[in-house]
């Protein structure tokens, strides 16, 4: 399953400038029926007509969690930003750094589910060119996040956390989590003419026969939605 680093703003969350940003390794899914997904114009506008439709139990027992969803007058924003001001001020004064540099990895890993309920939608766009806030809390995201003894978080949207980030997504494993067909609730496509498409290419996969027929069984499209409902 394809993961990479995705850069995460959290100017709405923390006024602590070094948790503004963050380049987190991940694998984002969303909690969306395909009658909302088929609504939503701008969840489709942002991440395309086409996906797989995964079931809940596959999530919970792949630790894929839901984020929890912040603004910055919430107390989880607070809370974040003190507790970091008081790890260092410890780690500043050398009182057990060994001890407190445990708990701020703890922190960072938890930061990684955590998101702005509301904010501007950067992924590669230049600020200039984004004109409204969208509403993350729509999305009902859930996350895979390896935790930070396999792959670390950039903090900051510096050069080198640019460069790093890049070598990095090449050395990201490119299954962190694995599905099989019988996890597979439905494919999303964006027409129904690609149905014949897609079926060729169930049966390049060398299912066994009642696998590849219930894998078709799956296919629908946002046409077909959009028509039927």
């Amino acid at each position: 399953m394809f993961s990479q680093y995705s850069d995460e703003h959290f100017e709405n969350i923390t006024p602590n400038e070094r948790f503004n940003f963050a380049y987190i390794p991940m694998i984002s899914f969303c909690d969306l029926t395909i009658m909302q997904l088929s609504r939503d114009s701008k969840h489709t506008e942002n991440f395309g007509e086409y996906g797989i439709g995964l079931t809940k139990e596959w999530g919970i027992k792949n630790r894929v969690s839901p984020v929890m969803y912040a603004h910055e007058k919430s107390q989880p924003s607070s809370q974040i930003y003190n507790l970091n001001l008081l790890l260092q001020r410890y780690v500043d004064e050398g009182k057990q750094k060994l001890k407190f540099s445990g708990i701020r990895k703890e922190m960072i890993d938890f930061l990684k589910f955590i998101k702005p309920y509301k904010g501007r939608w950067h992924k590669g766009k230049p600020i200039e060119d984004i004109k409204e806030d969208i509403t993350y809390y729509n999305e009902r995201e859930w996350r895979y996040c390896p935790l930070l003894d396999d792959y670390k978080v950039l903090l900051g949207e510096t050069e080198d956390n640019k460069k790093l980030k890049d070598i990095l997504n090449q050395e990201l494993k490119p299954k962190l989590i694995t599905f099989i067909p019988d996890e597979i609730k439905f494919i999303v496509i964006k027409r129904k003419e690609e149905i014949d498409e897609f079926v060729e290419e169930i049966k390049k996969l060398e299912l066994e026969p009642a696998q590849e027929n219930k894998l078709i069984t799956k296919i629908i499209s946002f046409q077909e939605i959009s028509e039927d409902y």
